[in-house]
């Protein structure tokens, strides 16, 4: 066992290696460019001789990385098939992982609720933003993604579609609603660096507001309601995710004009995860509180489309 390379480079190498991009493996491992490219350099200094190299300025293993690539990938397959083996004849833990603004905004506040039905079931939640879909199914046994409506393939169902409103606190909306001026002239917060979310929503009303002399710019969701909390400004966000502020009176909607996005929060997972009894529990649970959620907030008038 002492003539074992690192264990941790190995898994960074066979990453590399299968995406041929250190980029895709820093997102999968949820690592940094820089760490991937240190434990690269980790593992090529334990054998003295180079393992990956560039063709056409992507990685790509040397012959002698090949053969090291085939051989991990086939011990850790060994290893993810005992670990599963293992996990599904011990224990009723269920391994989510989802977009931190869903799991903040809408499940965390929810899960008390989960545990009070099914006391007898863990849920580890782990959450990381990614542009695109990144799983090792050998972690996870359920991941909440989102992306466009398109987004299909075996063991993916839309959760939930997205709509987006203005969101304020109270005191910036004394009198319930705003009119499309009043409702310009308010500090924008926006959740996302591009900040085209405002520009959707201002396109959808039929209204060109002047440029704000002041913004606020985040690039989370729950970063843009935490500030608008506070009363910074007037961000936008999905009224379902924010259903308990809304019914407290911590958040008003001050224009009530609701436009999809032609986004959506997907629930991924294989088959293996579909056979399990104490899974299915948390999926049905799952999308029964979300279709409570957007009822809840149903009530708000919809823009055709």
């Amino acid at each position: 066992m002492n003539q074992l390379p690192p264990l941790h480079a190995l898994r960074v190498f066979e990453s590399v290696a299968r995406l041929s991009s250190f980029t895709a493996a820093a997102n999968e491992l949820c690592l940094t460019q820089s760490a991937i490219s240190h434990q690269i350099k980790n593992l090529e200094s334990y054998f003295g001789f180079p393992l990956l190299e560039k063709r056409n300025r992507m990685p790509v293993p040397t012959e002698a990385g090949q053969d090291l690539f085939k051989t991990t990938q086939m011990a850790l397959q060994l290893i993810a098939s005992s670990v599963s083996r293992l996990r599904d004849g011990h224990g009723n833990q269920v391994r989510l992982k989802s977009r931190p603004s869903i799991a903040y905004l809408w499940l965390m506040p929810l899960l008390r609720e989960f545990y009070q039905q099914h006391p007898d079931i863990e849920v580890s939640l782990t959450t990381v933003w990614e542009a695109s879909p990144s799983v090792h199914w050998d972690e996870y046994d359920y991941v909440i993604q989102y992306g466009p409506l398109g987004l299909a393939g075996e063991g993916v169902e839309l959760l939930h579609e997205e709509i987006v409103v203005p969101l304020c606190a109270p005191e910036l909306c004394l009198n319930g609603r705003l009119t499309l001026e009043a409702l310009a002239k308010v500090t924008p917060v926006h959740p996302t660096g591009d900040r085209m979310g405002w520009s959707l929503w201002w396109k959808a009303a039929g209204y060109s507001p002047q440029p704000a002399a002041r913004e606020q710019v985040f690039d989370t969701d729950y970063m843009a309601i935490a500030a608008t909390l506070q009363g910074v400004g007037v961000t936008y966000s999905d009224p379902t995710l924010v259903q308990l502020d809304l019914a407290a009176g911590r958040l008003m909607i001050p224009y009530p004009l609701q436009v999809k996005t032609g986004h959506g929060f997907f629930l991924m997972s294989t088959a293996r995860t579909r056979e399990r009894t104490p899974l299915n529990a948390l999926k049905e649970w799952l999308f029964q509180k979300m279709s409570e959620a957007e009822k809840g907030v149903h009530h708000i008038d919809r823009v055709p489309g």
